[in-house]
């Protein structure tokens, strides 16, 4: 037999207005709250300061601090250089924005973009970056080799090119990654390590030479190239079909890797990653099979960054989560939201349908965006906590 507690209005709006005073995490529509921190805001003290300052006021519980941009380290490593945007060489980002935000109970997870290792039109200061020192584990869309510096000096965002990506299905690139976030788990007391690029630059890529060698080793035919008795339509497809699966698998086995590493040094440390909203796009465009991440249990969390500011198309890409992904596995996304390309209202109205939508949790990307403009969060925040006295 069920018991039902019947309380009047009155009752109800008390005990919200208690909580809203009282804690604040209990009111908010979201168990997880998680704010986007990039690089150039962790540069000194001041700025780390400001932005757990900023993370705190309005409430969030989790930081991304980012940690790994363009193949550098915002934190001492003895593995890959340090940025040179840190002008203190005796100042430790991550260890100073750790601290910071454990004394404000925030959860501090490293983000560190995976195999994206540079987008400018000019070479890195460090000598041993690995632009310089492993040039050959760059991907390619072409021949399977890229010039440094020659075709750095080409790049241009301006025709859609995202940068310089490591080659995922290169037979070093995985294990020297793996090095770079295992001294990184083991030498700070972090909440989470969040993995951003974890994908191809799109499913045209993957021609890094040594990479192809390995896969015609192992029986592969590339797309184009297959000779077979079957019609050739049929031949072209399968090639087509066997080529995307193993680039495919390299990730996947890439972020298995992690979360053993992970489970093994410091397992209260969460694995989560960046991927796209739209599920058959991330599979079949950027070889990144995320829902399967979720479903063998590799990652903790996913971040959809479901950053268009069409609502319609955010909704379609939550159409196609609650198509394919069980319950059990859309408690374990976070949503993620932008800040920079859309009217504050216009980005609120998402916060909403994320909660109707019944998920734990959003991210905001980025803090970096919001400091432009004070007034942007108020919006976003009263959805977030809409039982928080506006006084």
């Amino acid at each position: 037999m069920k018991i039902r507690l019947i309380f009047g209005r009155a009752a109800v709006v008390a005990a919200l207005l208690f909580l809203a005073e009282n804690i604040q995490a209990e009111v908010s529509l979201f168990q997880h709250r998680y704010l986007w921190i990039v690089r150039d805001a962790m540069t000194s003290e001041k700025k780390i300061s400001d932005a757990v300052n900023f993370a705190d006021k309005n409430g969030f519980n989790h930081i991304l601090v980012q940690v790994r941009g363009r193949g550098d380290a915002y934190y001492r490593s003895d593995i890959v250089p340090r940025s040179n945007l840190i002008e203190d060489e005796n100042f430790d980002p991550l260890a100073d924005i750790i601290l910071k935000a454990k004394l404000r109970g925030i959860k501090v997870h490293a983000w560190v973009n995976t195999y994206l290792i540079w987008s400018k039109n000019e070479v890195p200061v460090q000598r041993d970056h690995i632009l310089f020192t492993n040039s050959d584990w760059l991907d390619s869309n072409g021949d399977g080799r890229v010039s440094v510096p020659a075709d750095i000096r080409k790049y241009s965002p301006a025709n859609g090119d995202e940068g310089f990506y490591l080659a995922p299905h290169h037979p070093e690139v995985n294990r020297y990654l793996l090095s770079v976030f295992r001294e990184l788990a083991a030498k700070y007391e972090l909440d989470g390590i969040h993995l951003d690029y974890v994908r191809y630059h799109n499913s045209g890529y993957g021609r890094n030479a040594s990479a192809v060698a390995a896969y015609l080793n192992k029986g592969g035919s590339l797309p184009g190239s297959r000779t077979s008795d079957l019609a050739p339509e049929y031949a072209e497809r399968q090639a087509h079909a066997e080529w995307s699966d193993y680039r495919r698998q390299a990730i996947t086995r890439f972020v298995r890797d992690v979360s053993l590493m992970l489970n093994d040094i410091r397992p209260e440390c969460k694995l989560s990653a960046a991927v796209k909203p739209n599920l058959y796009k991330a599979r079949n465009v950027f070889l990144q099979e995320w829902d399967v991440w979720l479903a063998a249990g590799y990652l903790d969390v996913a971040m959809p960054m479901n950053y268009t500011p069409d609502l319609r198309e955010f909704a379609g890409n939550v159409d196609i989560m609650y198509e394919h992904l069980p319950a059990k596995y859309r408690d374990n996304i976070i949503m993620g939201i932008a800040t920079y390309n859309q009217p504050s209202l216009d980005a609120a109205d998402k916060v909403t349908y994320s909660s109707i939508t019944r998920f734990r949790g959003i991210s905001l990307f980025s803090y970096n965006s919001l400091l432009e403009n004070p007034r942007y969060i108020q919006p976003i925040r009263d959805r977030i906590f809409p039982f928080l006295s506006k006084d």
